[in-house]
């Protein structure tokens, strides 16, 4: 029998898992911005806990980050 070597592509059920840091560099925030959020409940951004850790879905980031795009500044938040 062969070695395994695992080289699938993420999918909504396998999703690529983020730390607090990873998150908060792909969004150009701070980390003590993420836990804010996560505390007010807003905005409406999903983490998910393994354990005592905090990750982020990549693919919530990105949708979090469509979600957010403006024209111009006149138009109001989501």
């Amino acid at each position: 029998m062969g070695t395994h070597s695992d080289h699938r592509t993420p999918t909504v059920a396998d999703p690529v898992l983020l730390t607090e840091d990873e998150a908060a560099h792909l969004l150009k925030i701070q980390p003590a911005t993420l836990a804010t959020w996560r505390v007010k409940g807003r905005p409406n951004l999903p983490f998910v806990r393994v354990g005592r850790c905090v990750r982020y879905r990549r693919q919530d980031i990105l949708a979090f980050i469509e979600g957010h795009l403006a024209s111009h500044t006149g138009q109001g938040r989501a």
